[in-house]
C-alpha cells in the first residue's frame, strides 16, 4: 500500500473523487489501476503507430478512448492530454499529435514512478521506451 499513499500526494490523480465514485475501496482502486495499464500501453502501442502512418481516424479514436478511461480514474493529466489526442485527429494535427503523444508518455511515466516493483518491471519489457 505505500504506492497508494505516495500517488496520493502526487496530483497525477483527484484521489477522494475516484475513491468517491468506488465507495473508498483503495485495494478495487489497485485493481483497476492494474486494469487502465495494461490498456494503455496496448493503446500507447497503436497510437504510436496510427501517428507514423498519419492515421487520423485511429489517432481521434485513440485518444478518445484514453481520454474516457483516464477520467474514470480520475488521472487528471492523462486525461488532458488524451483530449488533446483527440482533438489533433480531429483537426487532422499530426505536429500537435506528436507533441501530444510525448506528453503522453512523459505523464505516464510520472504515474509509473508510484507502481510496484514488479509492475514497472512487467511494463518495460512490454514497452523497452517506456524506462
Amino acid at each position: 500500500m505505500s504506492e497508494m499513499n505516495d500517488l496520493k500526494n502526487t496530483g497525477l490523480i483527484d484521489m477522494d473523487s475516484v475513491l468517491e465514485r468506488i465507495g473508498g475501496d483503495e485495494s478495487f482502486f489497485l485493481e483497476l489501476l492494474d486494469i487502465y495499464i495494461e490498456d494503455f500501453l496496448e493503446k500507447y502501442i497503436h497510437l504510436e503507430k496510427a501517428i507514423a502512418q498519419y492515421d487520423f481516424n485511429n489517432i481521434k479514436e485513440i485518444g478518445h478512448s484514453l481520454k474516457g478511461s483516464s477520467g474514470n480514474l480520475s488521472l487528471t493529466r492523462l486525461h488532458e492530454t488524451a483530449y488533446s489526442i483527440e482533438l489533433s485527429g480531429r483537426e487532422n494535427d499530426i505536429e500537435r499529435a506528436k507533441l501530444m503523444f510525448n506528453r503522453l508518455q512523459e505523464e505516464f511515466k510520472k504515474l509509473k514512478n508510484f507502481l510496484s516493483h514488479d509492475q514497472k518491471q512487467s511494463i518495460e519489457q512490454k514497452l523497452p521506451g517506456m524506462k
